[in-house]
């Protein structure tokens, strides 16, 4: 019979459409897998990790390009994200471990004085605790924490891009809790520091994303912790230093971090995977819309092997583990079961009459 006059049967298209569904899940570890192969990360030894940007001495270490994609596995997700690249250099001293993280970004987003921008931010992440089973790039999961260090444009630079400063014409009438004279704009740390500062309800509660002044005590990276989607938390220690620079097109960001860390510290030698995300606010990228990375390995000098490679004979899963330890992984492990059974029934029934 013509192949266009054939029935399609029920069972190929519930296993088609598992196969389709499969191919969907499983591309993290591919991409992952992919990733895997690429140039490692090596920091070289310097006397003092430098705090500039441009600091020359940056150019002791070898830069290593990461590629990016686009945060398209869970909502609010994209499908395409602006930044493709990022190139990574990495420097360490006797306490301190620093990155110069640069890419392109034809667009300066540093002024949240308006609710119509978006700023422009990058992030490094890295296990919480390597001698605990792989952890996800996918911020970790319940039990497998991750550390994340998030520079913020907009708190670097915030203090001088308020609604003054994008509105420059605007009058100042009269506000009476800033604790200003009359035709005075106001800053939004009058209101904390002269004024009323329960007309700023949020900041007066203590969070930390409406108070200017926490976010200046703490500086533009803002250290975090994560077990997985939507247990993103600061952590109780901030210790991060490092600033950012945009000059003709291109951001040029370093985050130093202490080498001795809550539950380990970077030893000259070891290695450990570490990820990348950047957020391009010209974009509307925020939030979980990202341009994001796989762990590459990253090292403290020559380093043999790294401390988290699985022998053959690990059972915590190789470079399944990370899926596996999602809802996505469970997913996956059932439509395979269900693929398996269907092509297993397929190969005992007899041949249907109108196949033939």
């Amino acid at each position: 019979m013509k192949i266009i006059d054939k029935t399609v049967s029920r069972r190929s298209v519930l296993a088609g459409g598992a196969a389709a569904f499969l191919g969907y899940m499983v591309r993290p570890v591919l991409r992952q897998a992919k990733a895997q192969t690429q140039a490692a990360i090596v920091a070289s030894p310097v006397d003092e990790v430098p705090e500039l940007p441009v600091d020359p001495r940056w150019t002791l270490a070898k830069a290593t390009t990461i590629p990016l994609n686009p945060q398209d596995l869970v909502l609010p997700r994209i499908f395409e994200a602006a930044t493709a690249s990022v190139e990574v250099r990495a420097l360490y001293d006797a306490n301190q471990f620093g990155l110069l993280v640069e890419w392109g970004d034809s667009a300066r987003d540093v002024d949240l004085g308006t609710v119509l921008q978006y700023r422009d931010a990058a992030a490094i992440q890295f296990p919480e605790d390597p001698t605990l089973d792989a952890a996800s790039f996918m911020m970790g999961q319940k039990g497998v924490g991750v550390t994340i260090y998030h520079w913020k444009s907009d708190w670097q630079f915030s203090r001088l891009h308020d609604v003054d400063e994008a509105y420059p014409n605007m009058y100042g009438d009269w506000y009476p809790l800033s604790g200003v004279p009359a035709g005075e704009l106001p800053e939004s740390t009058d209101y904390l520091t002269k004024g009323n500062k329960e007309f700023l309800t949020a900041a007066a509660a203590g969070n930390v994303i409406a108070d200017p002044l926490i976010q200046e005590a703490i500086g533009p990276i803002q250290k975090m912790r994560a077990e997985g989607f939507g247990t993103l938390e600061p952590d109780a220690a901030q210790d991060a230093q490092g600033m950012g620079a945009w000059f003709e097109g291109r951001w040029r960001v370093v985050i130093s971090i202490p080498r001795q860390q809550s539950r380990f510290r970077f030893e000259e030698g070891s290695v450990l995977p570490f990820s990348f995300a950047v957020w391009d606010g010209a974009h509307g990228e925020r939030n979980g819309q990202k341009a994001f990375s796989f762990w590459h390995d990253l090292s403290l000098g020559a380093a043999p092997a790294s401390i988290l490679t699985p022998t053959s004979d690990d059972d915590g899963g190789g470079f399944l583990m990370p899926l596996l330890g999602s809802v996505g992984g469970v997913a996956v492990a059932a439509v395979a079961t269900v693929i398996g059974f269907r092509v297993w029934r397929g190969r005992q029934a007899p041949p249907d009459e109108d196949e033939s």
